[in-house]
């Protein structure tokens, strides 16, 4: 089956899992996944990331700052010609879902763009207007190709995605991911309901999403290994 041409960024997944795959407990608080876990991964992949991106639940759940962390990585944006902070943006169905609206994502960073669809209200999208560029892209759920052709349009180049695993399978699902960097820990989390890199509804054997591993990093407690999408 032919896939749709668009101008999009070059997409690369960034995230971590428990040795199980799991991203979080099944409580779905945010977790280490290795022990004397460090997020440095994350952050070193930010500073070449244009805008990062996350989904729903991620925002509701955990509040992330989705910052660089330090100003040497600040400085090395800048060098690369970039912001000091990547631009963050959060795919979510209804905005009215959103309450924590003083937290660490609306009060930290430069600039702040939100895709929703038809389910959220006239007057919740007024409210997030006020607080970042919002567009409405789709009636139940956000129409992906729309939301990446216009990253592109506004000058985003590189996009990294963060989660969660609804987001994840969705991208993959529309062979939108150019790139997976995973970084896998050595603790074992467990849990039926726990989340993991690629929720949804799966994919059959027949569509299962193949990927070329292109490096591998070992480190004291974990693996980082990169992938390309075949």
């Amino acid at each position: 089956m032919m896939t749709e041409k668009i101008n999009k960024p070059f997409v690369f997944l960034c995230t971590g899992m428990s040795l199980d795959g799991k991203i979080s407990t099944s409580k779905r608080v945010q977790s280490e996944i290795a022990t004397n876990d460090d997020r440095k991964m994350l952050w070193d992949c930010r500073i070449k990331a244009d805008a990062i991106l996350i989904g729903g639940n991620q925002l509701r759940l955990d509040d992330p700052k989705l910052t660089v962390k330090t100003e040497e990585r600040q400085q090395k944006r800048i060098a690369m010609g970039k912001s000091k902070e990547p631009i963050k943006a959060a795919v979510v169905s209804n905005l009215s879902t959103i309450k924590n609206r003083d937290g660490d994502f609306f009060k930290t960073g430069d600039k702040i763009i939100l895709f929703t669809t038809t389910k959220t209200s006239s007057e919740e999208l007024e409210f997030f207007r006020k607080i970042a560029d919002v567009y409405v892209y789709g009636n139940e759920k956000v129409n992906l190709k729309q939301t990446l052709s216009t990253l592109y349009e506004l000058g985003v180049k590189s996009l990294m995605v963060e989660g969660g695993g609804e987001l994840i399978f969705s991208l993959l699902n529309e062979n939108l991911v150019d790139e997976i960097n995973l970084k896998i820990g050595n603790l074992i989390i467990g849990g039926r309901n726990s989340p993991t890199l690629c929720d949804g509804e799966g994919f059959t054997q027949e569509t299962a999403k193949k990927v070329r591993l292109i490096d591998l990093i070992k480190k004291e407690n974990y693996l980082v290994l990169k992938y390309k999408i075949e």
